[in-house]
């Protein structure tokens, strides 16, 4: 644990009141109304070229280069909102708007089943976060696709695996990345597997905040099936 920023943490919010990012109501980051306003995303789109396809299913053109089966996005990043929510999760480190940020996730499912009926865990999937290494996870405090896995898999009491995929290498963080061959020469061989028994011939839930280029999804995909997954569909916040 991060105990110079949870010490800074609590200082600030007795100084300064916890308020809605939105509405500035007193209480919660992201007050529930302000949560709802949220509008979920409607289209799909192929992890690689970007193109409309069938409830986010890896188009034929992008399949060999591309090792994710299907992108699922929940809002988008163009909104004011969940830009500055996302951003302030993940660089502010305020690891509590994983409980909103989760239930915008849960509601995209459901809408999934709903409108589109489209069972995300109609294969029994495992849910596995995007990892971070441990020496940026320590810095931070948390790891944020790790949280919201966590809570995604208590509310639909899915099987939740945090530590099967692992980052053995320490790499730029993508955000500092504009070029996207960069990105993807940045990324390539960072990940491993422990015990690949568990996730052999199983449909895995890939959980991350944020798909820019996708270079990190398809990386972890890739590995994921090395060692045996059967299918790997992401699910994320947003894209950028």
């Amino acid at each position: 644990m991060n105990y110079p920023q949870a010490i800074k943490n609590w200082l600030l919010d007795l100084i300064f009141p916890i308020r809605c990012l939105n509405c500035q109501k007193f209480g919660q980051y992201l007050c529930p109304k302000c949560l709802n306003q949220i509008p979920l995303k409607q289209s799909f789109e192929c992890i690689g070229c970007k193109q409309r396809v069938f409830l986010g299913q890896t188009c034929r053109f992008c399949l060999k280069e591309n090792y994710l089966d299907r992108l699922l996005v929940a809002a988008d990043y163009k909104n004011l909102l969940v830009e500055k929510t996302i951003k302030i999760f993940k660089f502010k480190f305020v690891a509590e708007l994983s409980v909103p940020l989760s239930a915008l996730m849960k509601k995209y499912i459901r809408q999934l089943q709903k409108k589109n009926k489209f069972n995300i865990f109609s294969e029994n999937p495992i849910l596995i976060p995007v990892p971070i290494h441990k020496r940026r996870e320590n810095w931070r405090g948390f790891n944020q696709s790790k949280l919201l896995a966590k809570l995604l898999a208590d509310i639909f009491q899915m099987e939740h695996a945090p530590d099967v995929l692992t980052r053995i290498k320490n790499t730029a963080p993508q955000a500092d990345i504009k070029e996207r061959a960069e990105r993807m020469e940045n990324i390539k061989s960072v990940f491993g597997c422990h015990n690949p028994a568990k996730i052999s011939d199983r449909s895995i839930l890939l959980i991350d905040d944020v798909c820019t280029t996708g270079a990190t999804l398809n990386e972890c995909a890739m590995v994921l099936k090395d060692y045996g997954a059967k299918s790997v569909i992401a699910l994320v916040l947003a894209r950028g």
